[in-house]
């Protein structure tokens, strides 16, 4: 499953005002320890892309000669198959609770932009999903059962998509114009409509039957993660994230929160304070994360029921390494 599927570019536009703000001190003598995930042979610029509903299972990319996949099972890596055509492309985009990896194919076409297939992996093999003629597809995001979130578009108007569901048994189901974010177990969709309009329009959507109910406000970026659907949004004095339960009720909001991660079961939720700062909100308020090194707004990143951090960080010469953070106290 990948819940964080959409950056929206006016994060760059922000004031950063709000992130000056004297941070919480962390619990005496506690920090996140991080724990490097091993890295593919001969690979460059790894970083991670989606993590199962459990977490035991971190799904990612790496450059070797193209982009390739990888998965770490409880920090084990798994190397995933390399395309057929060493000139082809794979990104994968989320995995679930059994390891099964959704993601898009690039077919290299020479002097034509390459050929988009949204795919689904497992056994060493990739099944490439069903398309239309002159349907192009990308996969985001996928449940427990195997059934695959993403969207399909034509060659020539690639900024119209459709979002799609391609159920693990069973044809292909169309969910109208719009943005993906994340699917769930009950076959529940997040979707959002008019993302490049000031009139964003969010949806649950119920994949079995087609009904919809509209969550007001919601606009990306946008997580869908343990039944709730979590956004960012600006206020009169700076910028929050909100949560929405199913029902589009608005829950509970994280003053100066921007870049909005995952929450995960215990009601935690993890995003950035300001643009850049890595922070968790919990009943009892904003703490940061305090690390020798941080996760890296620019890539994925969830927190676990454990409160166990996965993301990716930069070092000095700005190589990207993906990571579990893990809170110790001494």
């Amino acid at each position: 499953m990948n819940r964080r599927n959409v950056t929206a570019g006016v994060l760059s536009a922000l004031v950063l005002g709000s992130a000056v703000v004297t941070p919480q001190a962390a619990a005496a003598a506690c920090q996140y320890v991080r724990q490097d995930l091993p890295l593919p042979a001969g690979g460059s610029y790894p970083h991670t892309t989606g993590s199962s509903t459990n977490n035991s299972r971190v799904v990612g990319a790496y450059w070797q000669n193209g982009s390739r996949g990888a998965v770490w099972t409880n920090s084990v890596l798994r190397v995933m198959a390399a395309p057929a055509n060493s000139a082809d492309q794979v990104e994968p985009a989320a995995v679930n609770n059994t390891g099964v990896v959704a993601g898009v194919h690039q077919t290299y076409r020479g002097a034509n932009p390459p050929l988009y297939k949204a795919f689904r992996y497992e056994n060493n093999t990739y099944t490439f999903l069903a398309v239309e003629a002159g349907e192009q597809s990308r996969a985001v995001a996928i449940n427990d059962a195997g059934d695959v979130l993403g969207m399909v578009w034509q060659e020539a108007t690639p900024n119209v998509r459709t979002v799609v569901m391609w159920p693990r048994n069973g044809l292909r189901k169309d969910f109208g114009p719009g943005l993906a974010i994340g699917i769930d177990a009950q076959r529940r969709i997040v979707k959002v409509e008019d993302p490049a309009s000031t009139a964003i329009t969010g949806w649950v959507v119920n994949g079995d039957t087609g009904a919809r109910l509209k969550l007001e406000g919601a606009r990306t970026p946008m997580v869908f993660d343990n039944d709730r659907v979590l956004h960012y949004e600006s206020t009169a004095t700076g910028t929050q994230i909100v949560e929405l339960d199913l029902t589009g009720a608005r829950v509970a909001t994280y003053e100066g929160g921007v870049n909005v991660y995952g929450r995960n079961g215990s009601g935690t939720v993890f995003g950035t304070f300001g643009i850049t700062q890595p922070s968790l909100w919990r009943k009892t308020g904003r703490s940061e994360v305090v690390a020798d090194k941080l996760p890296d707004p620019t890539y994925y990143a969830d927190v676990t029921d454990a409160a166990t951090l996965i993301g990716t960080y930069r070092d000095a010469d700005d190589s990207s390494h993906p990571a579990r953070w893990v809170w110790t106290c001494a």
